[in-house]
Parts: structure tokens; sequence; C-alpha cells
């Protein structure tokens, strides 16, 4: 399996080889991803979240928005290669059922776990400072 998924200005490609994902300058080996979910994004932004669940933590990648049909066909794909234990040698069906359910629609979260992964977008320049502080109202009702 190998897709590549093109990122735009400051966000880089998804790219979903034999072996990992590599986004943003950082692999992540799939005997290591639990699950993988397209999760909320700012509202009118020109960028989406996926949401890499490891063991360890949830990690947000940024995607360019418009890409999103383009992920969520790699996805399937991946969960599908997955259950059937054909992306990886000795891939387990514990971890092919944690795949299959990973695809989700975009899920109404708490107002500290949204503005926590709007910081890390700030902390990787993806959102201005204008546009954290300005989410950060809404999500806090000031």
């Amino acid at each position: 399996m190998y897709y590549e998924i093109e990122g735009q200005l400051n966000i880089g490609p998804l790219i979903f080889d034999e072996e990992e994902l590599i986004a943003n300058g950082r692999h992540f080996p799939y005997e290591d991803i639990e699950s993988l979910e397209i999760t909320s994004a700012p509202l009118f932004s020109a960028y989406g979240i996926l949401t890499v669940h490891t063991k360890e933590k949830d990690i947000p990648i940024p995607f360019v928005r418009s890409r999103r049909s383009k992920l969520e066909k790699v996805l399937r794909e991946y969960n599908r290669l997955r259950e059937k234990g054909e992306l990886l040698p000795g891939d387990e069906p514990k971890a092919a059922a944690a795949a299959a359910e990973s695809v989700q629609p975009a899920r109404s979260m708490d107002p500290y776990e949204e503005l926590k992964k709007l910081k890390e977008l700030l902390d990787l320049d993806i959102v201005t400072k204008e546009e954290f502080e300005t989410k950060k109202k809404q999500l806090l009702d000031l």
C-alpha cells in the first residue's frame, strides 16, 4: 500500500507507505498505531485533523481539508488491509478490530480537549495567534 495525500503551505503531506505513516517528518510504524481517526477542526479553517491513536497518546496531525475525501478512501483501504492482516506480517486480530472502528464522524469534544489540540496547532504554526484566541473565546464562551 502506498498513498500520498498532498500538503499545502505549512501543512506537509501524509504518506502511507508499506510499513508506516509519515506525517510532518514523524514516522508512525503501523504496529504502533491502534487506530486512525479524522477528528474535528476549527470552523472555516483550511485544515482538518487526523488523530493517530497509539498506546501512549493521541497525536493530532493536520491535513489539508480539501483532501478529506481522499484521506477517507485511504483510511478505508488501511482498515481493510488491517482487518485482513495484510498490512503487516503478524498483525493481530485485536488491532484489526480497533482499526475497523477508527473512521468515525467528527465527535463533539470537551472544549478543554479541543483547546488543547488547538494549542498544539498554534505551536506548530498551523493557526495564527489571532485564530487561536478567537476559537478559544468561542470554546470557553467568553
